[in-house]
């Protein structure tokens, strides 16, 4: 439910699937997809998952691959620290509820790989929102539901375990809520207390800007199995105080924790339901002109946009200004969160005194990212391949990840060229 109120918030249907692709490497048949749900007026999203189930990771495994997965899609470092932070408050909330050490600990739902994707996806998409820079996250109480829920260990009393090691741990604020069952995760509890540096009992002082809707996979009836994010500003009236007294370390923004995607479908004909249609999004532009920067500064900017993940292009445009003077035009395609921090980059690097920004709809052909096997001299590589379509299914383009490759060519011998042909032929053939 994090990751699908991030996704609702920032309007990218895909803007996980760098995360995602990048599991792909220990789970080949990970698949997940975004689809819209609605429950008693309010519309969101929710993420569905297909994976291995027979994948479980041990501890050490677990923080391995979070962090492997947190420098493939280049976290910034207050990102993978919040990530590494989430993993260490689930291990050591296990290690307590079950006495026992937390390298001799043996992990059953939050051993699966989706947790993975939870954590690291959750610093991602907070970094792609721009909300770790200078938010502040404050949460309500948070409900963890009563009674019952089946688990690999038996039936547990709700909250589990490590849910209830981790709101005492933490001193979080919450309720049972209406539901007969778990609403509050493991990777739940963590994340909030993660990220989450007050805790009140109602926002009445905020004044919303936007707000992203996730809806869990659980059907609860009348009862709306959603959360929601909400940013914008807190008016703190005089005399008032928060119901919990800030932590201890200044953390960020807001909310909470689900997730799940859908099938992957291995032949063209069963994946038609779901390319059928062009995925259509909004995204803004941004841009401004400057005539006194240099080539250094220029490339510099390239770097902080896009290495930071608040951009999705980049653009300079050599042209003439005013006086015939020699200019360059800067254009950023970005999210609609993006916007004030992107502004501030520009601003700040280039010395311009103001922007220009407009809205634009976007067309985008169905993309998804499936996994090759390449046996090179008795010796298997897994390359992960990006495949785009039009509206009736057909290939547009088969496109192997460039890292993937050039750890395949150095370790091979053989060239990127000679490479590229024969994982095109295989993904083609596995995809039709």
């Amino acid at each position: 439910m994090f990751l699908s109120a991030l996704i609702d918030l920032i309007g990218e249907d895909d803007a996980l699937l760098p995360v995602a692709a990048s599991l792909l490497i220990y789970d080949p048949s990970f698949r997940l997809a975004v689809v819209s749900k609605s429950h008693s007026g309010h519309t969101g999203r929710n993420l569905q998952i297909t994976k291995n189930p027979a994948i479980r990771l041990n501890p050490n495994s677990m923080m391995e691959v979070l962090m492997a997965v947190a420098e493939e899609v280049e976290l910034t470092s207050a990102a993978k620290n919040l990530a590494k932070d989430t993993l260490t408050i689930i291990l050591e909330a296990e290690s307590r509820a079950h006495n026992k050490p937390i390298s001799d600990l043996q992990l059953h739902e939050t051993g699966s790989i989706d947790t993975v994707l939870d954590i690291v996806g959750t610093a991602y998409l907070l970094e792609r929102a721009g909300l770790l820079e200078d938010a502040e996250f404050v949460a309500t109480r948070v409900a963890v539901g009563s009674g019952t829920v089946a688990t690999e260990h038996g039936d547990l009393e709700v909250p589990v375990p490590a849910v209830a090691e981790i709101l005492v741990a933490h001193d979080m604020l919450f309720h049972n809520g209406d539901a007969k069952t778990e609403v509050l995760t493991p990777t739940g509890a963590a994340l909030i207390a993660a990220i989450t540096k007050v805790f009140v009992d109602t926002y009445d002082d905020f004044v919303e800007q936007n707000q992203g809707i996730g809806f869990g996979s659980r059907d609860l009836g009348k009862i709306p199995n959603m959360m929601r994010i909400v940013v914008g500003e807190l008016i703190v009236q005089e005399g008032k105080k928060p119901v919990s007294p800030p932590k201890e370390e200044t953390k960020k923004t807001a909310t909470k924790e689900e997730k799940l995607v859908a099938d992957s479908k291995s032949k063209a004909g069963e994946r038609m339901d779901v390319l059928d249609e062009w995925n259509a999004d909004e995204v803004i532009v941004i841009e401004t002109n400057v005539d006194d920067v240099d080539g250094e500064i220029l490339g510099n900017l390239f770097d902080t946009l896009l290495e930071e993940g608040l951009a999705y292009d980049v653009i300079i445009i050599p042209a003439f200004g005013k006086k015939n003077r020699p200019c360059y035009l800067v254009k950023v395609i970005a999210t609609k969160a993006g916007l004030k921090s992107i502004a501030e980059i520009l601003i700040r690097h280039l010395g311009t005194i103001g922007i220009r920004y407009t809205s634009w709809q976007r067309l985008k052909a169905a993309r998804e990212t499936i996994v090759c096997r390449l046996e090179i001299d008795d010796k298997e590589y897994m390359i992960r391949v990006k495949i785009s379509r039009t509206t009736d299914g057909s290939i547009i383009s088969i496109k192997p990840e460039a890292d993937d490759m050039e750890r395949v060519s150095r370790e091979t011998g053989i060239p990127i060229r000679e490479l590229k042909p024969r994982i095109a032929m295989q993904a083609h053939a596995v995809t039709e």
